[in-house]
């Protein structure tokens, strides 16, 4: 009896787990059992909806990086001139003359060129009415604008301000680059109306938008992006930056200042 006993006694120590030492019994199952449930509650945690949504944005931001095309912030297609990097007077720039008298950089002329082509095509006459210009002529056209809204009544504080909100500071501004372009269609043009927002209604600017990056071209000034900018929206003003960049750009409707940001990000 008592020898059945001892036996039933080690048996239950060795199958349970413990260990039968000065009377004193050890559960080595149950340590190994409450390790493993808070490690597995630990690996569980849930996420609150403010991680999950930070987690979701980083790797939505690092699709972005590494969807970015081969490259470079020093590109000559990407030269970023606004109101806070003015540009480099001492780059030159290899300029083309045009029929109708304007000049653009002649690297963009193929592209330029094959997209009036294609807006013709299309049922559309679209005129150039700016082109490159130079810092000089930016200072002109800067001043004369001051000077009107003074005339109108508007503080000196007032006439800066609304002048700055749609043209550049001299030295700052995308025409001295050669790629950028003010086109409007023929029809809007013989309104008078000329370049304002409104020439978004128009057939005509919806198909440049719809058709611009397939020739390179992004809409510089877009609606809404002002802060990033530093212009107010300009449907009519479009920029050369490449086909791949402007793809880009245009899937994450980014605007240059963004795209030449996420491209330092990623050291290109």
């Amino acid at each position: 009896m008592y020898k059945k006993l001892s036996v039933f006694l080690v048996s239950l120590g060795l199958l349970g787990g413990c260990s039968v030492a000065n009377g004193i019994v050890t559960d080595t199952t149950q340590k190994i059992t409450t390790t493993l449930s808070a490690s597995r509650s630990s690996s569980e945690k849930t996420l609150t909806p403010e991680e999950e949504q930070q987690l979701k944005e980083e790797k939505e931001h690092q699709a972005m990086l590494d969807e970015l095309p081969e490259v470079s912030t020093t590109d000559w297609n990407l030269d970023l001139v606004n109101n806070w990097t003015p540009i480099d007077q001492d780059i030159t720039i290899p300029l083309t003359t045009l029929p109708n008298g304007y000049m653009i950089d002649e690297r963009m002329k193929d592209a330029y060129d094959d997209w009036m082509s294609a807006a013709s095509e299309a049922g559309s006459e679209i005129v150039l009415v700016s082109s490159f210009r130079s810092v000089d002529l930016q200072q002109t056209n800067y001043d004369s604008s001051i000077q009107r809204y003074i005339d109108q009544g508007h503080s000196a504080e007032e006439a800066k301000k609304m002048t700055e909100d749609y043209i550049a500071i001299p030295g700052g501004s995308e025409h001295h680059t050669g790629l950028a372009i003010d086109i409007v269609d023929a029809d809007w043009l013989s309104t008078g109306k000329g370049l304002i927002p409104e020439y978004d209604t128009q057939e005509s600017q919806h198909w440049l938008v719809d058709t611009m990056a397939d020739y390179g071209f992004v809409l510089r000034f877009p609606q809404g992006k002002e802060d990033e900018t530093g212009i107010e929206y300009e449907s009519w003003h479009f920029r050369y930056v490449g086909v791949d960049n402007a793809r880009y750009m245009e899937k994450y409707q980014l605007t240059l200042e963004e795209y030449i940001h996420l491209l330092e990000e990623a050291g290109k």
